[in-house]
């Protein structure tokens, strides 16, 4: 949740900003050149708008993953806090001189590696996942419809 709400204040800055509308303004102009009619202008601007919004849905997503699957020390919440109740447990019982064992400690500085880890991660970021899949959703819908009511005008 923390990433989609950073992704929402900086879309809230690109907005602010106009960095957005001009970015899709000069996309527009790739589609439709500079000569074309106020209508077809907007049917291309609202093209170009749900392009951009599906280029930062996916470098969103594309982000998400890639910083989990570098960090080498990643781990999910669920497993630190197997881990720290574990530890916490065998402290209580045990005589604080006497070392835990090879099994504990191996077990204790595990880290998941290759397909684990990939999929400790997408079972983590599940909800932020589902959330950028249903904002991607959306945004090939507006473009899709944005396409068709371009085709249609364009026709004319």
């Amino acid at each position: 949740m923390r990433e989609l709400r950073r992704l929402a204040s900086i879309c809230l800055m690109e907005v602010i900003g106009g960095r957005l509308q001009k970015l899709a303004e000069a996309l527009a102009r790739q589609i439709i050149g500079t000569d074309a009619n106020p209508e077809i202008q907007e049917l291309a601007r609202r093209i170009a708008e749900a392009q951009i919004d599906l280029r930062r849905v996916r470098y969103a997503r594309h982000q998400l993953l890639s910083q989990a699957l570098s960090d080498p020390d990643y781990e999910s919440d669920g497993m630190i806090r197997k881990k720290a109740a574990l530890a916490i447990r065998i402290l209580r019982r045990s005589d604080l001189d006497t070392p835990m064992s090879n099994e504990v400690m191996e077990f204790l500085s595990s880290k998941p590696v290759g397909p684990n880890k990939f999929a400790t991660i997408l079972a983590d970021k599940a909800r932020q996942l589902l959330a950028l899949d249903h904002y991607e959703r959306r945004a090939l819908s507006r473009r899709k419809f944005a396409i068709r009511a371009f085709d249609a005008e364009s026709r004319r």
